[in-house]
């Protein structure tokens, strides 16, 4: 079937009289002809034809062009029409399962140059150029985000977790008491002169005295606070729940830190390490052979056991020891008998070790080479304003959208004159060789 003949018969003349025709009219035909020939396979495209039926439209609309050797406007057309027949043909052998991306380039090809195509038309000549571009293969680079990934996405499918804080059971083993009065007062009875005596009959009995002295313990306020807007609380799954356990967490950490450490100074607590007093040998002085940590432990325990303000004074009873987590390891995880069997079952099992009635555990907020032992029942504090939660605004915050959460509590931490005896924090090193023997 010669498709070049039928076209000129459907335009109105044969291959002579096209042979007779001006150039321009020649280029005009062979462009419409060209035109027909990309929207049958077109079509054929998107009927799925296989590669092999569309290669042999290609190959037919090609043989069917006029061969005009002296108008130089057909040959280029003809060269063009073959190198876009042989890309399609490429392209459906190659990429079969992409022929939709064929026909989407052709639509697109005669939607863009529309208006070229009908002033060719009105100006009788002209030459447009189409070629298919062969889709690429799909890899992982193939997904992008050009205009990047919002930041709220990463909280939106994997929603945030609490806030991971250490926990202090030191506050429970405090003195605790509740109170209303702001200036807690507190009155100690100190001996003073005198003594009970045995006396004959008839005798002069002798006189006691004692005194009273009264102090007062001032409230320390603990508190802080973390600003959230209404849209992060709307669109981070339970922002404001986080937030709150945060301030919780942080402030009983806070609490407990200064309990044990706090330096006294300004509106900082007075930690128990602050009024710890070093080790005092006495009769245990160049008593021990060889001394371990256990016989560190156990001296200091005697120490702070046998230390009085007055004569006959009631025993402080250590409840607590406490010694860095290195320590702890070296000294009651490691240690072996001479059968290789652990000294301590207990201090790798519940990571601690009870003696008597005081307990040793490990703790982050000890340094290296300290110990602190203590009998913590001396240690008062009170609960005058428990932790309280506010939620409230700051300045602007009701236009801008914006809140607060503050969370705060008021106690008193102190530890009576008498009684800072029951303190002691000293470096295991400097107890070693106070009693070990020279």
């Amino acid at each position: 079937m010669d498709k070049w003949k039928e076209f000129l018969q459907k335009e109105g003349y044969t291959k002579e009289q096209f042979a007779d025709l001006e150039a321009s009219k020649m280029a005009e035909l062979t462009a419409k002809f060209q035109t027909e020939q990309i929207q049958a396979i077109n079509t054929a495209v998107a009927d799925k034809a296989d590669s092999g039926t569309v290669g042999t439209m290609i190959e037919d609309a090609i043989k069917a062009m006029p061969a005009l050797k002296d108008n130089q406007e057909i040959i280029d057309l003809k060269a063009t029409v073959k190198e876009q027949g042989e890309e399609i043909t490429s392209l459906l052998k190659n990429k079969g399962g992409f022929m939709n991306t064929v026909k989407s380039q052709v639509n697109k090809f005669i939607e863009d140059n529309y208006e070229k195509i009908k002033s060719m038309k009105s100006q009788g000549s002209g030459l447009i150029e189409f070629t298919v571009k062969a889709p690429e293969s799909l890899t992982t680079g193939s997904a992008l985000n050009p205009n990047g990934i919002p930041e709220l996405v990463g909280v939106q499918q994997a929603a945030p977790s609490n806030v991971n804080l250490r926990t202090d059971s030191v506050w429970g083993m405090t003195n605790n008491i509740n109170t209303s009065l702001a200036a807690y007062p507190y009155t100690e009875t100190v001996p003073k002169d005198g003594d009970y005596a045995f006396v004959a009959e008839g005798a002069v009995k002798p006189q006691i005295d004692f005194k009273f002295e009264t102090r007062y313990a001032q409230p320390k306020k603990l508190a802080a606070w973390v600003k959230l807007t209404d849209e992060s609380v709307q669109d981070i799954q339970g922002l404001q729940s986080i937030a709150t356990d945060y301030l919780r967490k942080k402030h009983d950490r806070k609490r407990a830190k200064a309990i044990l450490n706090g330096d006294g100074v300004g509106q900082n607590p007075m930690g128990a390490t602050t009024f710890g007093r070093t080790f005092v040998a006495g009769a245990m002085a160049n008593a021990v052979e060889n001394p371990n940590f256990m016989d560190v432990v156990n001296a200091g325990i005697t120490d702070v056991f046998t230390t009085h303000n007055y004569e006959d004074e009631m025993n402080f009873i250590v409840s607590l020891v406490r010694v860095s987590p290195i320590d702890f390891f070296l000294n009651l995880v490691s240690a072996k008998d001479g059968d290789g069997k652990p000294l301590y079952p207990t201090a790798s099992l519940y990571n601690q070790v009870v003696i008597g009635g005081a307990t040793i555990i490990p703790d982050e907020d000890i340094p290296v080479g300290k110990v602190f032992i203590a009998d913590m029942s001396k240690y008062n504090t009170t609960n005058y304003v428990d932790y309280t939660v506010k939620i409230g605004l700051i300045n602007d915050d009701f236009i801008t959208n914006q809140f607060v959460i503050l969370g705060e509590s008021r106690f008193h931490a102190f530890v009576k004159e008498l009684d800072k005896q029951a303190f002691l924090y000293d470096d295991i090193a400097t107890i070693k060789t106070a009693i070990a023997k020279a």
